[in-house]
């Protein structure tokens, strides 16, 4: 058997898993408090429930409108809207949720030091995607540019 991967097929795994984590982060406001009980019966620490039942609570909501942003951003793409201010707007609101994990886990890292290290991949994922964002403008600004070209 076999199977050719395309760009669409590609594209349209993309939208599946975006959907399926969507879903998966939509479920997990549930549990939060069962994880958090979990954790601080595992971790052999002082308990720190209530701030880090914020703490995924706020993560979790950051992470619900990234995904909603990233389904968005992959709609568009099918639709073959590339470099376009509203795929510009996209990329930016995920990096700011990014930057926003970032800060909340800088935060409980005076609870537990290991959150300095989530802090620092979604700070260094943040800033990727600012990047992405300055060439995806670039482009769009490019674009509207020949657009107006004779």
């Amino acid at each position: 058997m076999n199977i050719k991967w395309t760009k669409e097929r590609s594209l349209m795994l993309s939208r599946a898993l975006t959907w399926a984590v969507l879903i998966l982060a939509v479920g997990v406001l549930f549990c939060i408090p069962f994880i958090t009980i979990w954790y601080d019966n595992v971790s052999g620490k002082e308990p720190i429930m209530p701030v880090l039942t914020v703490c995924f609570y706020l993560c979790d909501i950051m992470a619900i409108l990234a995904l909603w942003e990233l389904k968005t951003l992959l709609s568009n793409i099918s639709k073959q809207e590339l470099f376009t201010e509203r795929n510009t707007r996209c990329v930016r609101i995920i990096s700011w949720c990014c930057f926003g994990v970032a800060a909340v886990f800088a935060v409980l890292t005076f609870w537990r030091l290991l959150a300095l290290l989530v802090a620092f991949i979604a700070a260094f994922v943040g800033l990727i995607l600012r990047v992405v964002k300055n060439m995806l403008a670039a482009a769009a600004e490019l674009r509207e540019e020949n657009d107006y070209t004779i």
